[in-house]
């Protein structure tokens, strides 16, 4: 797997398979049983682990702060939390009071700088609240790095992920393309699963031998899941369409208002068939 600058990879698979095991070997965490893995002479990762810990718990935010950044001042280190929304008495609350959110923030704050060019997340908005989810994806959303991330969060994977993944049985599978391509390339491969003639003596078994493909229910919920990711990709293609307008509409408040209550009411609807979609998979998985 070779990983070129700018990319956006999701590392996805189910709990178990490996995927924190892999990211510990990417930052030097872990040493591989076989192969090896290596980075380019110019870059400089920053990784968010799914469990935060900090040497100094008791202390508080500046002189954290100030143990990890050696040579930085108090001031520049209060402007420093100033930016990733840390301000007045709060920057002298221990660090243990801290919310799971308000750590992560504050984890990435103390990681990142101009340099860091290759950020890994591991499970990024796993256990935040909505706050701190949005802030999340902000500060995803600015950084214009190398991203790898494991997340399960469907939300997540679909706004940010450029490339994915998929690690099942200890094999990666590239998918070159966003979320949507990757569950429509997916669902295509079921299909022709399902669809492949059987070998000759599973066909000639009489029919009582035979095994059930799958009752009338999970039929229909296979072909709406197929109609349901049509409409997941057209409205994708609609919000990223009312995000460019947005961008042109900048300076015209009006314009703008009534777009940001269209892309609203899009991702509304969004929200909605990915929720519709999940139903429609467990169905026609029975």
């Amino acid at each position: 797997l070779k990983v070129e600058g700018g990319e956006r990879i999701a590392l996805i698979g189910d709990n178990g398979t490996g995927k924190s095991t892999l990211i510990k070997m990417i930052v030097g965490e872990l040493y591989p049983d076989d192969g090896r893995i290596k980075t380019g002479p110019q870059v400089k990762e920053a990784y968010l682990p799914q469990i935060i810990r900090f040497d100094h718990p008791d202390w508080n935010l500046v002189e954290n702060m100030m143990a990890a950044k050696k040579g930085l001042s108090a001031q520049s280190a209060r402007n420093r939390l100033a930016a990733y929304d840390f301000r007045g008495e709060d920057v002298f609350k221990p660090v243990s009071v801290l919310s799971g959110g308000e750590q992560s923030r504050l984890r990435l704050c103390m990681l990142m700088d101009d340099e860091i060019n290759f950020l890994i997340l591991d499970e990024p908005t796993n256990h935040l609240d909505i706050d701190s989810r949005e802030w999340i994806e902000e500060a995803v959303e600015a950084y214009d790095g190398t991203l790898l991330f494991v997340s399960h969060d469907r939300y997540f994977i679909n706004r940010f992920a450029t490339r994915i993944w998929e690690l099942t049985d200890g094999t990666i599978t590239d998918y070159p393309c966003g979320f949507a391509q990757y569950r429509q390339m997916k669902a295509q491969e079921e299909a022709e699963k399902a669809a492949a003639p059987k070998p000759e003596k599973e066909r000639e078994k009489p029919a009582a031998e035979r095994p059930q493909r799958g009752n009338k229910a999970q039929q229909a919920a296979r072909r709406q899941l197929t109609i349901c990711e049509r409409d997941i990709a057209k409205a994708e293609e609609r919000i990223a369409a009312l995000e460019a307008d947005m961008e042109a509409a900048a300076c015209d408040y009006e314009k703008l208002n009534e777009l940001v209550g269209q892309k609203d009411a899009a991702q509304a609807e969004l929200d909605a068939l990915y929720e519709r979609w999940e139903q429609l998979s467990e169905e026609a998985e029975g």
